[in-house]
């Protein structure tokens, strides 16, 4: 296995000097388990330079614009690392991403689990990584090789390192009389019928422009998701405390503990 360093002395992977911008949108608030994991990796990583963070409530696309446009107007930084924060992104996540970046992969994203209504008792975990189908839809790619970099067709923002001269592509192709140098990254809207997310449609113009967009199967963000909890999970779970009695019994221990 080639080491970080030879490939470095080679030209390839992303150099030691290169920095990276880590910028991040929220309501105001952030999961406290997302904001310990970002300072274990600030405090230990030398790659890192600038932070971004921006709040505001509404269109995430707004907000994603803006975290954008500062890092190309207020740093020097090559790499921009975008991070959801209802995440935990550890150190080794980090390395990971940072080990795939070169010339060659300007766009790397984790493997980031959202969390789909299907009209069923609980949501249903899907890894926002995608391939385009013959019909030119994206769809969820359920199964992949562990810790290795796949080429996909798109993928969410909730973790996504990308290279400046990407974010400068997309500048140069907007809209200069509405989006002019601010807006002209993220949007959403419909698209064939269906509503498209500013994250995917990203991937789609990234796509238009000839880039490649990789994910790291090794880079596995845990999302924090909640629901409501009411009579249908309730009797869902009933099944767990059926066989919890009959172990009871088996082992001769009291049943109907309020744990149970």
């Amino acid at each position: 296995m080639c080491s970080l360093g030879a490939l470095v002395r080679e030209g390839l992977a992303l150099k030691e000097s290169d920095k990276i911008t880590i910028g991040i949108t929220s309501p105001g608030y952030v999961v406290t388990d997302f904001m310990t994991s970002i300072l274990d990796v600030a405090r230990s990583q030398k790659q890192l330079g600038q932070f971004i963070s921006l709040q505001g409530s509404g269109v995430i696309s707004r907000l994603r614009n803006q975290v954008v446009a500062t890092f190309l107007d207020k740093t020097k930084d090559e790499w921009l690392l975008q991070i959801d924060t209802d995440q935990r992104f550890t150190i080794p996540h980090f390395k990971k991403l940072v080990e795939a970046a070169n010339q060659d992969h300007l766009i790397i994203s984790g493997v980031v689990h959202g969390a789909w209504e299907r009209n069923e008792v609980y949501l249903e975990p899907v890894p926002c990584i995608f391939k385009q189908g013959k019909d030119g839809g994206l769809y969820a790619v359920h199964e992949y090789p562990d810790d290795k970099l796949i080429e996909v067709d798109a993928a969410g923002t909730g973790a996504i390192l990308v290279h400046r001269s990407v974010m400068e592509r997309f500048r140069k192709e907007a809209d200069q009389t509405h989006q002019g140098q601010m807006w002209g990254f993220y949007q959403d809207m419909p698209l064939h019928h269906e509503w498209i997310g500013e994250d995917l449609l990203w991937c789609i113009r990234a796509k238009s422009f000839g880039y490649k967009i990789y994910a790291h199967t090794g880079v596995q963000m845990e999302h924090q998701r909640k629901y409501w909890i009411g009579q249908k999970q309730h009797q869902d779970f009933a099944r767990y405390r059926k066989v919890r009695h009959q172990i009871d019994i088996v082992t001769g221990k009291q049943i109907g503990r309020a744990h149970v």
